[in-house]
């Protein structure tokens, strides 16, 4: 990357295979190093936010952000993890708000032949023959 350091490092997904505390005194090493001002989360449901968080503390590095899909279609932050994000003091950023396309525009008129959706998004194909079926976009038009 040619850079000295990142602003964030965020850790995508709790890897099952590895210990939840070697992976943040990883995260922590990091900042203690200087490649990294602040480090973060992503994708990690409530339970083990709250230990990730409460180890990262521990080690004297705060978690700054969590980074959840979050959508009309995933809202699974909404079951414990906001709330926590909340009572942590932990900052929280979606990715995927629009749950890759699906609610935009894009697919009103069915699925491109180019588009990664047409690798089998079954959403995607039940909204479109829907649509054929009806004339709408969707049940709620």
């Amino acid at each position: 990357m040619g850079l000295e350091y990142v602003d964030i490092f965020y850790h995508h997904r709790p890897d099952p295979e590895t210990p939840l505390k070697e992976t943040m005194k990883a995260l922590d090493h990091l900042v203690r190093h200087g490649k990294a001002l602040y480090v973060g989360i992503s994708n990690y449901p409530a339970d083990l936010a709250r230990q990730a968080i409460d180890i990262l503390e521990d080690l004297g590095t705060p978690c700054l952000i969590h980074q959840p899909k979050y959508s009309l279609f995933e809202r699974w932050v909404e079951d414990g993890l906001l709330a926590l994000l909340q009572e942590k003091g932990v900052g929280s950023i979606a990715f995927s708000p629009l749950a890759g396309g699906q609610l935009t525009d894009r697919y009103l008129n069915g699925i491109p032949e180019d588009s990664r959706a047409a690798s089998g998004s079954r959403f995607l194909k039940t909204r479109t023959d829907y649509r054929r079926q009806t004339g709408k976009s969707s049940p709620v038009e």
